[in-house]
Parts: structure tokens; sequence; C-alpha cells
């Protein structure tokens, strides 16, 4: 059958009912907007081929929605949130010696650690904030321990 013939072909609803259907599936197991947008279509071609039976106009519809409800998707989706960012601070496991490594708690795991500055050791149980990362190994810098009699000097 050539490519022409196919696209005369009547189509009911059912199958886009069903692409729809499982596009929003696969959807929930890997949640991707353009999925989610893809799925959307398939469901709204089916109630369009209600009333349009050809295929080559159920494929423009869908196409058409497909790239109208990815754009609309891909603005609700945050790229930038405070809530997604990576933890700044860590707790001090083990001592950081001047110039050596250490172990930090940071996001629910133990990690090596080496201090920025080399003014001395970070104790355990002190609170430090993540520069930056190489490799496996946090970058990290004490933070300052001011107390109340301290600040108001």
């Amino acid at each position: 059958m050539a490519l022409l013939d196919w696209l005369n072909i009547s189509l009911g609803p059912l199958p886009w009912l069903l692409l729809g259907l499982g596009l929003l599936g696969v959807s929930l197991m890997i949640p991707n907007p353009v999925t989610v947008s893809l799925g959307c279509a398939g469901l709204v071609t089916a109630l369009i081929a209600l009333s349009i039976p050809a295929l080559a106009k159920q494929l423009l519809v869908w196409a058409i929605l497909s790239v109208a409800f990815t754009l609309i998707l891909r603005g609700l989706v945050p790229r930038n949130s405070k809530a997604l960012a990576p933890n700044r601070y860590a707790r001090v496991l083990e001592v950081i010696p001047p110039g050596g490594i250490g172990r930090v708690s940071y996001d629910g795991g133990s990690w090596q650690a080496r201090s920025q500055i080399s003014d001395g050791a970070i104790a355990p149980e002190a609170t430090v904030t993540v520069v930056s990362r190489q490799g496996n190994t946090l970058i990290v810098t004490p933070m300052p321990n001011l107390r109340p009699t301290e600040a108001n000097s």
C-alpha cells in the first residue's frame, strides 16, 4: 500500500485514545513534559476523530496539538528552583586538618572534604559552607562562630 493510500483511510477515535492513554502511562514512569503533551494531544485527537475520519487530517491535528501542548507545558516546568538547588551547608564528621582531608555529612551522605582556607583545622560538629566539588571531594569553608557578645562589639 502506498503512503497516499494510508493517508486516505478512515480512522476512528480508538487508536488515538489508546495512544494518548499509553503515552500518559509512560509519563508516569518517565516524568517528561513532552510525553505528557503527546499523550494529551492523542486524547484530544481522539475526540476530534469522532467528526474528522481522515487519517491525514487527524495526523495534522495531532501534530499541531503536540507542539502547542509542549510549548504550554514547557513554560510550567521550573527552570531554577530554590527547592531543587543543592544544599550549601554540611556538618563536619571528622576533623579537617589544614591542607588535609576530613569527612562531612552532606545531603544525607558522608563525603570527603578539604578546607579552602588553610589557616587551621575544622573541628567535628562544625557547620561548613560547601563552595565546590572536585570529583568526590567537597571544597568547604568554615562558618564564622559569632557569639552575641562578639557580634555587638
